[in-house]
């Protein structure tokens, strides 16, 4: 068998490319990660009460859905009254039905988090036990992939941001996590900011 060089390098071309725009576009989203970080850390400091503190998570979140390109996703609160995950922002199919609904506190991908403090990757949900298929029945949604991790500020947590079916082949991965991970961790320490500066609403 002959083998061919200008075939061979063509093929080695090739795959440089794809590695070389695989890093290009890491690269980009780390700038737009660093800027994110530097543009919400300028407005945190602005932010004194509840009132405040709603625009800068749904800016968070917004933000964060944007960068791992994520066309459904929620952040939920945890209630600690009925011990309760509370869907406070909803973006993609189910914005309408999934505000205000309510889980329990331990249920399905979310309720793991919230429970263990730790993020978490399911890159298919249908061979994941902890899924819980009661909203996908409720309201005819297909969950695919998730990655979700928890808001946690002075070791609390607050809640969780979970972000949905990334478009394409390849479902999140760790460096979608590692970014949505800091993100919320940015996220729980405004939570916790605003405890401190209200101390009445603490408990």
């Amino acid at each position: 068998m002959v083998t061919n060089p200008v075939a061979i390098m063509r093929r080695e071309n090739a795959r440089l490319q794809a590695e070389n725009e695989q890093l290009q576009e890491e690269l980009n989203n780390l700038r737009e990660f660093v800027q994110i970080l530097s543009d919400l850390t300028r407005a945190a400091h602005t932010v004194t009460s509840d009132a405040e503190l709603l625009p800068l998570l749904d800016d968070i979140f917004t933000r964060a859905m944007n960068l791992l390109n994520a066309p459904d996703g929620s952040l939920m609160l945890l209630d600690d009254e009925t011990n309760e995950i509370v869907f406070v922002l909803v973006r993609g199919a189910l914005a309408t039905n999934l505000k205000g609904y309510r889980i329990p506190a331990n249920e399905g991908i979310a309720g793991w988090v919230v429970t263990n403090a730790q993020p978490t990757l399911v890159r298919d949900v249908r061979r994941d036990p902890r899924f819980s298929h009661t909203v996908d029945e409720q309201f005819t949604f297909h969950t695919q992939s998730i990655a979700a991790a928890p808001l946690i500020g002075d070791r609390r947590v607050y809640g969780v941001i979970e972000v949905l079916n990334k478009p394409g082949d390849q479902p999140f991965d760790d460096s979608d996590l590692a970014l949505l991970g800091l993100l919320c961790r940015f996220a729980g320490e405004a939570l916790a900011d605003i405890e401190r500066l209200n101390p009445e609403k603490t408990g």
